[in-house]
């Protein structure tokens, strides 16, 4: 609406000489046929002809510098758009790098080589693991609280429904969205059963650890001719809080096989997504500050 009226304004400036210069032509001729001076005393064609070239210089000179300074803001709008859009595409390349694809298997390898001694698995190591498993976990919220906060891929933008040149955006940001969640979401949940196997693991190396010593204990007792320390009973409820941890291992087992996988479809999906999406809104950007160029 502004553009138009800035057009029609413009219109009628460059007008305004060719009407007054009508004008003179009709009150000349009236002059002449009929007697009828309308014209201004004093002033004949050739002053008339002289403001209307001076009018008409000084008004192309003005349009000259409007239409500079409306290009050069069009520019500073660009430029300052692309800058946005560049920081944008920088945070979706962290938030994608954070899917951290290869730690459950690293951390879950790691606990694994752990070695058990006679009182369990060394409780320093364990709970290095056990801090790393939190602090990636801590990533991935931290990377989607990122990714909505900092970025635009989980806001649909308010123009697309009335946008008479509709682009992939609207249909980029949905898929996006699902892909980025199932991934974090399956390596969230993949670390969460690791970290359960491993207190499950620890738990149960301590109770073992307990019946060796109680086991042994009684051994020593029975050689030195003495009645056992610890009952059977007992020793028989530390062997009941033994954890079954097999099903657990077949849940993480699967799993990483399943996040594997990710590196040859899910990542390289989200990836092309970003490079998309940023593409349309660099194209949507320059549409936008330089309308009269578009197609």
């Amino acid at each position: 609406m502004e553009n138009r009226l800035s057009k029609w304004w413009f219109l009628v400036v460059l007008a305004v000489p060719f009407i007054l210069m009508f004008c003179l032509h009709i009150g000349i001729a009236l002059g002449n046929y009929f007697g009828i001076n309308i014209n201004v005393p004093n002033v004949d064609a050739s002053t008339w002809f002289i403001f209307c070239g001076s009018y008409l210089g000084g008004t192309m000179t003005l349009a000259g510098v409007m239409i500079t300074l409306k290009h050069e803001r069009s520019i500073h709008q660009y430029e300052k758009a692309m800058e946005i859009i560049e920081k944008e595409r920088d945070g979706l390349g962290k938030v994608i790098c954070e899917l951290n694809l290869f730690a459950p298997n690293a951390l879950y390898q790691r606990f694994n080589s752990i070695r058990i001694t006679s009182t369990g698995y060394d409780s320093v190591e364990v709970s290095a693991v056990r801090q790393q498993i939190a602090e990636e976990m801590q990533k991935i919220n931290t990377a989607k609280l990122e990714a909505m906060f900092f970025s635009e891929v989980y806001v649909i933008p308010a123009g697309c429904p009335t946008c008479k040149n509709p682009c992939r955006i609207p249909t980029i940001l949905p898929e996006f969205q699902r892909i980025y969640e199932n991934v974090g979401n399956r390596i969230f949940t993949l670390l969460q059963i690791i970290d359960t196997y491993i207190v499950a693991c620890n738990q149960n190396a301590i109770r073992r650890a307990l019946i060796a010593n109680c086991q042994k204990t009684n051994q020593q007792c029975q050689l030195c001719g003495q009645p056992p320390e610890y009952g059977e009973s007992e020793i028989k409820r530390y062997e009941s809080e033994i954890i079954n941890v097999e099903s657990q291992q077949s849940k993480i087992i699967a799993a990483l096989t399943e996040i594997g996988k990710y590196t040859q479809t899910e990542i390289p999906q989200l990836t092309a997504l970003a490079r998309e999406y940023i593409a349309l809104k660099k194209q949507n950007a320059y549409k936008s500050c330089f309308p009269a160029k578009e197609g």
